[in-house]
């Protein structure tokens, strides 16, 4: 069967690159190399790698098959990014400035993308740390509000926070004294 799939994905882009040269056996016609691309990725999404800027329903046909085809494509479309992170929210490394949106996407899947994202900014802090507490241990130099918020949820927070805001300090002390 591995042999058989391989033929097909050769056979498949045989077909691209013949077509991207404008061979006159074979039909130029876009469809006709949609199909091509479309077969080859839902082959194998290794396939995504070979194609020059594939389009959407491309992407997302290799990301169905497996999210990790999200690294192969160079400018995946934001419908693909969320498609992948959707699945395996650490898939989420493989995008070069994902969007907020796809960062909410990946942290709704689990409070540990955080540890994956690049500056996340305060919306998406927020978002894991409304999750967890636990969240603002990766988070660099959080924003006061995202501060207040793991230690509204328990004091044990603060010890995670390089530099503290006083309001934060001064909320875990009353929260162990119990006066919140």
């Amino acid at each position: 069967m591995k042999r058989s799939i391989i033929g097909r994905v050769t056979i498949g882009l045989m077909v691209l690159s013949l077509g991207e040269c404008g061979a006159s056996s074979l039909s130029n016609d876009k469809d006709s190399q949609k199909i091509a691309q479309l077969d080859a990725v839902k082959d194998s999404y290794y396939a995504i790698q070979k194609i020059e800027n594939p389009d959407v329903e491309v992407q997302l046909a290799a990301v169905n098959k497996n999210e990790k085809a999200i690294k192969f494509i160079k400018n995946p479309d934001k419908e693909a990014q969320l498609a992948a992170v959707k699945k395996n929210y650490t898939v989420i490394k493989f995008i070069k400035n994902p969007d907020k949106e796809v960062q909410l996407a990946a942290i709704n899947q689990s409070r540990h993308a955080i540890q994956i994202i690049e500056n996340p900014d305060k919306e998406v802090q927020l978002a894991a740390v409304n999750q967890s507490y636990l969240s603002i241990k990766f988070i660099k130099n959080p924003d006061k509000e995202v501060q207040l918020a793991a230690v509204n949820q328990s004091y044990h927070a603060i010890k995670y926070i390089e530099n503290p805001d006083k309001e934060a300090v001064h909320l875990a002390y009353q929260k162990i004294r119990g006066e919140k």
